[in-house]
């Protein structure tokens, strides 16, 4: 089974140790930023699977850390992992959320379950997977032993 990079964007610490080690339970391979600054670095020095990310972090808001994710890896899958809860700003924040083309969004706290979090990621990552590989390795395999040998050479030549 093909092991899944994570990227965590997670301030606190408690939910992000939590996190980080279930997701590691399920053979994924995962690196936790603390702030944005810390994941558009991180972001620079190599490719993910999914971003998780909370929304209220110190420094950067998580709209605007996934804003400038998108500017590194416009197709990266982002699951929003946050307890956001701002009456005035909620519809707002929602599109915007929404135009930065996110996979999903999951509610963070004292009734929110890692577990459903960690199916979730699955879930998104698997078709994220499925969308960009969808042919098995025997599959394309096959599939190329089938092309010609040249395929683009001019026929009027």
């Amino acid at each position: 089974m093909e092991k899944y990079k994570i990227l965590l964007i997670e301030d606190e610490k408690i939910t992000g140790e939590s996190v980080k080690k279930a997701l590691e339970y399920e053979n994924m391979l995962v690196d936790w930023a603390t702030n944005g600054d810390a994941a558009l670095a991180i972001m620079e020095a190599g490719k993910y699977d999914l971003i998780i990310s909370d929304l209220k972090m110190p420094n950067k808001t998580g709209d605007m850390v996934i804003a400038e994710i998108r500017k590194i890896d416009e197709f990266v899958s982002v699951l929003v992992y946050s307890n956001y809860e701002d009456e005035e700003n909620q519809t707002a924040m929602m599109k915007n959320l929404l135009n930065l083309r996110i996979s999903g969004y999951y509610t963070k706290g004292g009734r929110s379950n890692v577990w459903e979090l960690v199916d979730m990621v699955k879930t998104i990552v698997g078709k994220a997977k499925t969308i960009l590989e969808p042919f098995t390795e025997e599959e394309r395999e096959n599939f190329l032993n089938q092309l010609p040998s040249n395929p683009f050479v001019n026929i009027n030549d």
